[in-house]
């Protein structure tokens, strides 16, 4: 019985240990505010933007010949802490995130919009 009321401190006390990591990740592709800087409205092609961006995360094509392509990119933290012998705690967050849009019609760029959100 002693035993055991001496055994319930150390565990106790060894359940206070704090161990945390956290990886970060990135997907989809990033476009940079000088690489939206070289897109001119009303002159830059589908292609060139194809060949200089790749291929888009999301492509949408309207009945009123629009096609816009969505370049999408996110920066997310995965954590895990753990209390010994007590639990682990796993999350996931978005960091940041940024859409890039670039409208076309008839293979011309038309307008183009980037959004960071964090």
């Amino acid at each position: 019985m002693k035993r055991l009321l001496l055994l319930i401190p150390c565990i106790a006390l060894s359940a206070c240990v704090y161990n945390q990591h956290t990886n970060e990740h990135h997907k989809g592709t990033e476009i940079s505010a000088q690489q939206v800087s070289t897109i001119e409205a009303g002159k830059t092609t589908k292609q060139w933007v194809l060949t200089n961006f790749g291929i888009p995360d999301r492509t949408q094509v309207e009945k009123d010949g629009l096609e816009v392509f969505e370049y999408v990119y996110e920066r997310t933290e995965k954590s895990n802490k753990s209390f010994i012998f007590l639990f682990d705690i796993d999350s996931d967050k978005v960091a940041s995130r940024k859409v890039t849009r670039i409208v076309m019609r008839d293979g011309i760029v038309q307008g183009i919009n980037a959004n960071d959100s964090k």
